[in-house]
C-alpha cells in the first residue's frame, strides 16, 4: 500500500512548488515597486518640487511648489487642497541672503499684500496718534 504515501508525497511537493512560485512572485513585485519609486518611473527627473512649507496650524499649511518651472502657492487643509496664487517671478530659497531675495514669510506678505505687516515706524506712529 505505497500508493497512499506516494499521493501525500506528490501533494506536499505540488504545494511546496506552488508556495515557492508565489513567494518569488511577491518578491519580484516588491523589488519592482521599490526600485521604480526610488528612481521614478521616467528616470530621476523631479517634475514637482516642494520649495517651502509653512504650517499655519497642525492640520493647515501653505506649500510653495515648483511644477515644471512654474511656481504655485497652494493651501492644504484636511478637507481640500486649493490653489492660492501662481507666481511669475523665480524665487531663490537656497538660504543665501541677497538684495532681491528674502525669507518666505516676507515674500508671502508682499505677494498677498498683507496690511498687518508693521515696522517700528508704524507702531510709533499709532502710539503718537492715540
Amino acid at each position: 500500500m505505497n500508493t497512499s504515501s506516494d499521493i501525500w508525497f506528490a501533494f506536499a511537493r505540488t504545494f511546496s512548488m506552488l508556495f515557492l512560485v508565489l513567494a518569488l512572485l511577491v518578491l519580484a513585485f516588491y523589488l519592482l515597486k521599490k526600485f521604480s519609486t526610488a528612481r521614478g518611473v521616467k528616470g530621476n527627473k523631479d517634475f514637482i518640487k516642494v520649495l517651502c512649507v509653512h504650517h499655519l496650524s497642525p492640520k493647515e499649511k501653505l506649500v510653495l511648489l515648483d511644477v515644471l518651472g512654474d511656481t504655485i502657492l497652494i493651501g492644504v487643509t484636511p478637507a481640500n487642497i486649493s490653489k492660492i496664487s501662481s507666481l511669475e517671478k523665480q524665487i531663490d530659497l537656497s538660504g543665501r541672503k541677497n538684495e532681491s531675495s528674502s525669507n518666505f514669510s516676507e515674500f508671502l506678505t508682499q505677494k498677498m499684500k498683507n496690511p498687518f505687516k508693521h515696522t517700528d515706524n508704524d507702531v510709533l506712529g499709532k502710539e503718537e496718534r492715540e
